[in-house]
């Protein structure tokens, strides 16, 4: 019997191949998502306990990706590219929606598509002899590097790291307390993880949509009032915006109104 794990490993790298991403680290995933796979993704504000969900309407087939605000980046990543392992794995969406929840086989399954697909063991193990180390005798200081390059949770880079051995015995249970947040306050990031923290916590309409209404806001069809809501903004910090690039609606050109003498 196939196991979850092989099954998820072989979707993943089928996924990259597909794609030509290779064994290298994916530095936008969400663009990936929508400029590649033509799928929507939002960042929301969600209700405790869900990480994330997928729709999919059932007339147009359109999928939208959400994912929840939150300040640990790596763990946004891991679920958006969890919600793309349950498409990429084909799980069943009970009424066009993926909401994931309980602890499932195709849960645990999509965990380890997201785990493959962000840390693929050919990427660590390159990455890792890139940098001239050696199998069993690496520090504090390489899983930083690790968590930093591929831009995951700590506990991913140490299953990825363990399952291609390159941890000695006892370092993944040692490292395990280890927070993204405590190896980037050691080993000199600190900044760098910072943004990418305001970034995550920062709500995000999907491109897409928000391309679509500032069309339609230019060509007079809606007005900002929609834009504002379609992102999550007030309309006041949405004006500033476009005000700052020049944008504005396009002006309305009236039909010239010919009066005459009736015949």
């Amino acid at each position: 019997m196939i196991s979850n794990e092989h099954t998820a490993a072989k979707a993943a790298a089928n996924f990259r191949l597909r794609y030509g991403l290779g064994s290298a680290p994916i530095s936008d995933l969400n663009d990936l998502i929508e400029s590649r796979l033509q799928i929507d993704v939002a960042i929301l504000n969600m209700a405790p306990g869900l990480d994330g969900m997928v729709v999919q309407d059932p007339e147009t087939g359109q999928r939208i990706i959400s994912v929840a605000c939150t300040l640990w980046p790596e763990r946004q990543r891991a679920t958006l590219a969890h919600e793309l392992g349950h498409l990429e794995l084909g799980d069943f969406a009970k009424d066009g929606v993926i909401e994931c929840i309980l602890r499932t086989s195709e849960e645990i399954r999509a965990d380890a598509f997201a785990r493959h697909l962000l840390a693929p063991s050919e990427g660590v193990t390159g990455f890792l002899g890139g940098i001239q180390k050696t199998r069993r005798d690496l520090n504090e200081a390489d899983l930083s590097r690790v968590v930093r390059y591929f831009e995951v949770s700590t506990q991913i880079a140490l299953i990825q790291l363990d399952r291609a051995g390159w941890l000695a015995p006892g370092q993944r249970e040692e490292w395990s307390s280890l927070s993204v947040g405590k190896l980037a306050a050691r080993h000199g990031w600190t900044d760098e993880h910072q943004a990418s923290q305001q970034k995550a916590n920062t709500p995000q309409a999907p491109m897409r949509i928000v391309e679509l209404a500032m069309d339609a806001y230019e060509n007079n069809l809606i007005g900002l009032e929609v834009v504002a809501r379609i992102r999550g903004l007030t309309t006041e910090k949405v004006q500033a915006e476009l005000n700052e690039y020049g944008i504005m609606p396009k002006p309305v050109e009236l039909p010239t109104s010919r009066f005459g003498r009736r015949k």
